[in-house]
C-alpha cells in the first residue's frame, strides 16, 4: 500500500516523541478471515475438549482427579486467553513508527523500540509467503516485552533476522522500507525523521 505516513506523538515512558506513524491493517492480505479462522477454530475445539474433560474429571474425588482437573482449568484459561488476546489484536491492529531514536511498533504482543545504533542491517525476505522488512541487531533493545530476548536468537534463527516488520500489513509500505533503510545508511537522515 503507497500510503503517506501519518505525522503525530508517540509516547514512550511518559514522554510524547515525534514520529512518522504507519498503522497496521490486515486489508493488505488475501485469505485474511481465512487465516483468522484457522487459528481461532482449533483454539475453540481445544476449549471445549478440555471443558468435556473437565466435566467427565469432575465426578471423580480421588487425587489423580483433583491434579488433572486444576491442570484442564489452567489450559482451558490459556486458551480462552490466546483466543481473546487473538480477537482484540485482530480489531486493533497496531502501528509502526519511525522516530528519531528509532523503529518503535505496538501492536498484539506488546511496544517494542529497536534503536538506530543497535540496527547493523536490514533487507526484505520472504517467509510463508508474506514480503517482510528484515532488521539485525547487535543488542536486545530496552524497551520491549519481557520475552523480547530469548526471541530475539530464535526469530534470528528461524528467519535469518532479529525482527522482521511484514509489509502487506503497513500501510504505506514502500515509504516504510525506504525511510528505514535510509536512516540505517545515513544517521543524519534520523533527525529528519519528524520532516518528512
Amino acid at each position: 500500500m503507497s500510503m503517506p505516513p501519518e505525522h503525530g506523538t508517540v509516547q514512550i515512558d511518559g514522554i510524547p516523541r515525534p514520529a512518522l506513524i504507519f498503522p497496521l491493517t490486515l486489508d493488505g492480505l488475501r485469505r485474511k478471515r481465512l487465516g483468522q479462522a484457522i487459528w481461532l477454530v482449533p483454539l475453540l475445539a481445544f476449549s471445549v475438549i478440555y471443558l468435556v474433560l473437565l466435566i467427565r474429571i469432575g465426578t471423580y474425588t480421588d487425587t489423580t482427579s483433583n491434579i488433572l482437573r486444576v491442570f484442564v482449568l489452567a489450559m482451558e484459561g490459556v486458551f480462552i486467553a490466546i483466543a481473546v488476546w487473538l480477537i482484540r489484536s485482530w480489531h486493533k491492529p497496531g502501528f509502526v513508527a519511525l522516530l528519531r531514536e528509532g523503529v518503535y511498533s505496538r501492536s498484539g504482543i506488546g511496544a517494542v523500540l529497536v534503536p538506530w545504533e543497535t540496527i547493523t542491517k536490514t533487507g526484505v525476505h520472504k517467509l510463508a509467503g508474506v514480503v517482510s522488512l528484515g532488521l539485525c541487531t547487535n543488542a536486545t533493545p530496552r524497551h520491549g516485552p519481557f520475552w523480547i530476548g530469548a526471541n530475539r536468537p530464535l526469530q534470528r534463527r528461524l528467519t535469518g533476522w532479529e525482527f522482521s516488520y511484514p509489509l502487506p500489513v503497513i500501510r504505506g509500505a514502500v515509504e516504510f522500507e525506504r525511510i528505514v533503510q535510509l536512516c540505517v545508511a545515513d544517521p543524519a537522515e534520523r533527525s529528519r525523521i519528524a520532516a518528512m
